[in-house]
């Protein structure tokens, strides 16, 4: 059986600044704790892979949210206080608002992996890392 090729008329709308793409979710010993997997004008998706330790310094983010969805291992947050957030494992997911100080670290057994999928306020058409802005906010603990 062939599949029928159907006609349709060009749609009109702006063109993505994007391409569709299929990443690499992998990490092999020796990357950096943070690898960037997707970026848009808008998305930005992160693996994070801490075998110990995680992201101690205190920040918030002033241009998106962020979710933080668990792979493996467990992973506590806390805010300036350290008073914890939140603690997630495997198959749950935490969403840290913009402005939300935390600072979060592993505590479970072995590595953790996470994704951070975050939304951009503000948009716009820069995405060259090395040229985008980082939105972080960092603050001195006692």
């Amino acid at each position: 059986m062939v599949a029928e090729t159907v006609s349709r008329p060009k749609i009109d709308k702006p063109d993505p600044k994007t391409p569709v793409a299929v990443v690499n979710t992998g990490w092999e010993p020796g990357e950096r704790n943070v690898k960037t997997l997707a970026r848009s004008e808008l998305l930005t998706v992160l693996l994070h892979t801490w075998p110990n330790g995680g992201e101690v310094g205190l920040h918030h983010h002033t241009d998106g949210n962020a979710t933080w969805v668990v792979q493996e291992g467990e992973v506590t947050f806390y805010d300036e206080n350290d008073k914890v957030l939140a603690k997630a494992g495997p198959s749950e997911a935490v969403l840290v608002p913009r402005y939300t100080a935390y600072w979060f670290t592993n505590t479970g057994e072995g590595t953790l992996k996470m994704f951070r999928v975050s939304a951009r306020i503000g948009g716009g058409s820069n995405l060259n890392d090395a040229e985008r802005k980082d939105d972080r906010v960092y603050h001195k603990r006692d």
